[in-house]
């Protein structure tokens, strides 16, 4: 069925173009498996990926360290010929809002107290 194919490369296109327009790094990608680097640690990386998931309704899988040096992200997310531009639109928003939250440190974990310090 080569229109789902060429339906499938109009989604990349439009995902990646939008990603890049709003100033993500993709990298240099031929594929449609998309990676969108970011800066953080771990924790925030997994906070990330489930604020993506539970509140924006994507799925993307995130690689971290020990797979890639420490304080560096990459999200991976693969747009398909089922995708709707409505669909590519809200994600393109949630990566925008989310990359937002990163940024201001919402997905910083919360310290742990030492529990000898605890009165």
């Amino acid at each position: 069925m080569p229109e789902l194919r060429e339906k499938l490369w109009q989604n990349v296109k439009r995902l990646q173009s939008g990603l890049k327009e709003r100033g993500f790094d993709i990298g240099n990608t031929n594929s449609p498996v998309t990676p969108i680097y970011m800066k953080g640690d771990v924790p925030e990386a997994t906070q990330m990926v489930m604020d993506l998931r539970e509140n924006y309704h994507i799925f993307c899988s995130i690689v971290v360290y020990p797979v890639i040096p420490k304080g560096d992200i990459i999200y991976r997310i693969i747009p398909t010929a089922a995708h709707s531009d409505k669909d590519i639109d809200e994600t393109l928003k949630a990566f925008e809002e989310t990359k937002k939250k990163l940024d201001a440190g919402a997905y910083k974990a919360v310290d742990i107290p030492d529990m000898a310090e605890v009165i």
